[in-house]
């Protein structure tokens, strides 16, 4: 027997909460359920995915939802980072304040979606503890996110390696049994990503030799800060918040900056001679600062971990050394030793890499990543160029059709900013030793819609979750409520009826994240990190709401950082002025 739903979000991790907390706020009769694989809510901060030792990498105040604060009673004081168990415990409550927990289904895994006949909803295959079963909903929200399926290694010879091979994903379960066995005495680790940084913590603290391999191609290693500098004459200054002062985006260059009416300021500083000065100074010095005050330059053995190029260049993957004693003191003592080298093969309880170095081995560590997919598998091949969606199954005429788009946005992007057209790229992008799929990354409009779809008047489909920047949860708090009011018309600017082209706006974006962004992931999906205050604005008007929430006062708005407190009862004041607009 298929059942029937209103509304099947699937994933209950930070996205999956939101969009289901923005649809029953402002539809409480709403039929709807939550898919998720885990045994717990919360996504990566499942309660199976935890370990020891993990936690976030925000203080108190910037990982919560800006309409439920993490209160006193969670015992994490002011200048604490979060435990993941207080994370996971959060989530939790937070389901169950806002009436969304019991409609968790756990254990369910959405294999296959399909949509229905002339766009009357979708058909969802789903594994759940009881066996295989079906389900059909009006409207589909899929929040999988982007760390749910973790990115296997492949490296030549791991057959004979003859020991662990563990992904950073799976350290609350295999990580903790190498953490604990007496005979793994030297582990190699390969990434430089946060979870790489997470593991070589772990390991040295647990007093096993680290061996770090930092590949030669690729991204290099990731900026990594205190959570506190201080930037010259301007001060010291909370880097969470620092990159929510409106102030900083005008240093950034920016598609949408304009809309906070700082058209001007950002003229000057991207389309002049002196101004670019300024803001290449700026950037350079905000780098400087953030390697000698981090410790990277006291010692000689760290050198291999500077980041390969400037923090302009960077997005979603600066993140903070947020670990009870210093993690690079292990480097600087010798218990960790970094390579900067590729492997070439494994054999037994060994890496070699190709200069010729040959390290023994108890455990193999991959920091690898994620796949960028949707974890459920929309099984219409053709249609995965309209939902927009990563896929390898674009036809002839829709990479054609994406590619000329593509080279008319860098043309633009480009014209409006000529110093992006002039930044590197990560090496590896020419790396013909690399082999890899060429999965077509995630165009969603609003990086929530998918274009195809709005252009037929479909609002049966929406994705949450699939792209970053620094402000997220506040982004998902906006965005559950941007899907709601798209899926039920009452957007004041519409995909679906007010935009002369979705495609050439998708375009824009998906580019900009690529070309402002190289040593991102905008190759992959739309990715931003300096943009993040215009980008709620963006979503801000569109759902007929002020991004501009100081209270008026020009240096307020310009200079003090946007916080969770700033957006608390968007959803409540959009609702408010629904009713005074319906009567």
């Amino acid at each position: 027997m298929t059942e029937h739903f209103d509304v099947v979000v699937i994933g209950a991790g930070f996205a999956g909460l939101s969009a289901s907390k923005g649809y029953l706020q402002c539809g409480p009769k709403t039929k709807l359920v939550l898919l998720d694989n885990n045994k717990t809510v919360g996504g990566s901060w499942a309660k199976e995915r935890l370990y020891p030792g993990l936690r976030s990498n925000n203080q108190k105040g910037m990982l919560e939802m800006p309409d439920y604060p993490l209160h006193d009673g969670f015992g994490v004081k002011e200048g604490e980072y979060l435990p993941g168990t207080v994370v996971h415990d959060y989530l939790a409550e937070y389901a169950k304040h806002w009436n969304i927990y019991d409609r968790i289904r756990f254990e369910s895994k959405a294999l296959q979606a399909e949509q229905l006949p002339d766009g009357e909803g979708w058909h969802l295959s789903v594994s759940g503890p009881g066996g295989l079963y079906k389900l059909t909903t009006k409207k589909l929200i899929v929040a999988t996110g982007l760390t749910s399926q973790p990115q296997t290694l492949h490296v030549k010879g791991q057959e004979s390696y003859e020991a662990p091979i563990v992904n950073t994903a799976s350290m609350a379960q295999h990580g903790l049994e190498l953490l604990k066995d007496p005979t793994v005495t030297r582990v190699t680790v390969i990434g430089t990503g946060k979870s790489a940084y997470d593991a070589i913590y772990n390991f040295a603290s647990a007093g096993k030799q680290v061996d770090w391999i930092v590949r030669k191609n690729g991204h290099g290693p990731t900026w990594m800060s205190k959570s506190h500098i201080i930037l010259g004459p301007l001060g010291k200054f909370w880097v969470e918040h620092l990159v929510t002062r409106r102030f900083f985006a005008w240093l950034s260059p920016c598609l949408w900056g304009d809309i906070d009416g700082s058209g001007s300021w950002r003229h000057f500083l991207h389309r002049t001679w002196f101004g670019r000065k300024v803001s290449d100074f700026f950037w350079w010095k905000m780098g400087a600062d953030i390697l000698e005050q981090s410790g990277y330059n006291n010692d000689p053995k760290l050198k291999a971990l500077h980041p390969d190029r400037d923090i302009f260049l960077t997005a979603t993957t600066f993140a903070i050394l947020n670990y009870p004693t210093d993690v690079l003191q292990y480097v600087r003592d010798g218990q960790v030793e970094v390579y900067r080298e590729n492997i070439s093969r494994l054999s037994d309880h060994a890496v070699h890499l190709q200069d010729g170095t040959v390290l023994a081995s108890d455990a193999f560590i991959a920091s690898t990543g994620w796949l960028f997919a949707p974890a459920v598998d929309f099984t219409d091949k053709s249609t995965h160029a309209e939902l927009g969606i990563p896929s390898l199954d674009y036809t002839e005429d829709d990479k054609l059709f994406w590619a000329k788009l593509d080279a008319k946005a860098d043309a633009e992007i480009f014209r409006m900013f000529p110093k992006l057209a002039t930044l590197p790229y990560p090496p590896d992008e020419d790396d013909a030793s690399i082999v890899r799929n060429e999965y077509q990354p995630w165009r969603l409009y609003r990086s929530l819609i998918s274009p195809g779809l709005a252009t037929k008047g479909d609002r049966s489909l929406a994705f949450a979750g699939f792209s970053a920047n620094i402000t997220g949860h506040i982004r998902n708090e906006i965005s559950g409520l941007w899907i709601y009011a798209y899926m039920n018309d009452r957007l004041t600017i519409d995909p679906c009826r007010d935009i002369d082209d979705v495609y050439w706006d998708v375009a824009m974006l998906q580019r900009f994240c690529l070309r402002r962004y190289p040593y991102g992931f905008g190759k992959r999906f739309q990715d931003f990190f300096f943009d993040a205050v215009p980008w709620n604005d963006v979503l801000l008007k569109d759902l007929g709401l002020s991004g501009k929430r100081k209270g008026g006062s020009w240096y307020r708005e310009c200079f003090e950082p946007y916080k969770m407190d700033d957006y608390r009862g968007i959803t409540a004041e959009w609702l408010a002025k629904q009713k005074s607009m319906a009567g």
